[in-house]
């Protein structure tokens, strides 16, 4: 009975860091996006992908292509793929 409550938590911790992850790429990816458009200082290619590589990969891809950001660079998509699969 105890094992069930502990996988319990164990999975609910493992969704909510998924969870938190993913939306902090996505937010990432947001303020380039903005940056961008504002004419600001960017967010390196480098930390975008560092952000996929650790788990966030699901919500920089959907954030993406939602905010039509970096979609066009076949480059970038090659290694946040290479990325995500790693």
């Amino acid at each position: 009975m105890f094992d069930v409550f502990v996988n319990f938590y164990f999975m609910n911790l493992c969704l909510l860091i998924f969870v938190v992850l993913n939306t902090a790429s996505a937010v990432v990816i947001w303020l380039d996006k903005r940056n961008a458009q504002n004419g600001e200082k960017r967010i390196s290619e480098h930390t975008l992908l560092v952000w996929a590589l650790v788990g966030g990969w699901l919500g920089g891809v959907c954030a993406m292509y939602a905010l039509r950001h970096k979609t066009s660079k076949r480059l970038f998509l090659v290694k946040r793929l290479l990325s995500s699969s790693s």
